[in-house]
């Protein structure tokens, strides 16, 4: 992929790591899961690591490790109690990245891609892995992976062999079980990650548990077509959230920006969402919270500062008062042309013997000035 600027590289990966990491399979009554996402950039780009790992238990994020910081770190201090388990983790991650880069070498030469030293050609390589442990005892799990934001290959655990996914995976799937064994795949879903998962369960069981009430702030700021309303929405857990602003408490107002959930120190969550809306008249406005602590939707509405609709409106009026003289004047020019007049006549002054007067009818005039061309004649 090819990119004419720093910013566009910036935003065009981490769109791709979104959209890749959106889908976070659903966790059934009575079952647990383990993923991780895992994302490998082929150039170095300002902001955004190379290799990075998210861990999710039962779809909740629980852990990370980058090329950045080189460390896993826990989201929630009660795993911290596992400290030598993460530092093998930590050396696992570091290993991990190695074998991982040898698959995107192999995804890039088999497609002829070319990793110039530059940031023009920037490629993505990204897998998730999961285990699922059911309340019968039976074991779950999938393998998906990625190649420049398109999924190529799925894992099937039962066949024990990677499936392409697009008919550009066709080829470079039967390479791909001969250079990579499915094997290692499927054992690992079945034992390491599942050992992992039990491990985690007992400690981390009271924040699976645990909810905590979402705060609510709104705001707004001045933008360029009117004014931007933000709903800061923080201090809750779980993760999950759903939140959206009303115009007339029925009609959703979408947002050209992609909101996203952050962690804080404490454990909990925070999110705004923003969007710009034009003030009419006798509209109104809100900010609603969907999460699993309530039992009903919090609704908050947003009331304008009437100094801040005074100083949006004022200018909207004077543009269309601009714009109506405009047409005003155009109109009086096109019915002077076609009755024969000069437009510039009706805007000589005549000079008469006790006033001033635009000159209309300049026979009784005893001097007329023509004001734009500065033009002087006198009368008999």
């Amino acid at each position: 992929m090819r990119f004419s600027s720093s910013n566009n590289i910036v935003e065009m990966v981490n769109a791709f790591l979104l959209l890749f990491s959106f889908a976070v399979p659903a966790v059934y009554c009575g079952s647990h899961s383990l993923q991780y996402h895992i994302a490998l950039v082929s150039n170095r780009i300002y902001g955004v690591p190379q290799f990075s790992v998210i861990m999710y238990v039962d779809g909740i994020q629980y852990g990370r490790y980058n090329s950045d910081v080189q460390y896993a770190q826990a989201f929630t201090p009660s795993l911290n109690v596992l400290s030598e388990h993460i530092e093998k983790q930590t050396k696992y991650a570091q290993e991990y990245e190695v074998w991982q880069r040898h698959m995107l070498k192999f995804l890039m030469g088999f497609f002829n891609k070319t990793n110039s030293k530059g940031n023009e050609d920037i490629h993505i390589y990204q897998r998730k892995s999961a285990c699922e442990l059911h309340d019968d005892g039976t074991i779950g799990g999938y393998q998906e992976i990625a190649f420049d934001g398109k999924e190529f290959f799925i894992f099937d655990k039962k066949r024990v062999m990677y499936l392409p996914v697009s008919q550009d995976a066709v080829m470079v799937s039967r390479l791909w079980n001969i250079r990579y064994d499915a094997t290692d795949s499927k054992e690992y879903i079945e034992n390491e990650c599942i050992e992992h998962l039990k491990l985690y369960l007992p400690i981390i069981s009271n924040d699976l548990e645990k909810k905590v009430i979402p705060k609510l702030k709104v705001s707004s700021s001045e933008s360029e077509s009117g004014v931007k309303l933000h709903c800061r929405v923080y201090g809750f857990y779980p993760r999950d959230v759903e939140v959206k602003w009303i115009k007339n408490e029925r009609h959703e107002i979408d947002s050209e920006e992609a909101p996203e959930i952050l962690p804080n120190p404490d454990g909990t969550y925070q999110i705004r969402v923003s969007v710009e809306v034009t003030p009419e008249e006798g509209a109104t406005y809100s900010c609603h919270v969907d999460h699993s602590s309530l039992e009903n939707p919090l609704v908050f509405p947003f009331e304008f500062d009437k100094r801040s609709i005074f100083f949006i409106i004022i200018p909207v009026c004077a543009t269309l008062f601009s714009l109506l003289v405009i047409v005003v004047v155009c109109v009086f020019v096109y019915k002077k042309r076609k009755k024969g007049m000069s437009f510039f006549s009706f805007y000589n002054i005549c000079i008469l013997d006790i006033d001033y007067s635009l000159a209309g009818d300049q026979s009784k005039c005893r001097a007329v000035y023509d004001v734009t061309i500065g033009s002087r004649s006198w009368e008999d």
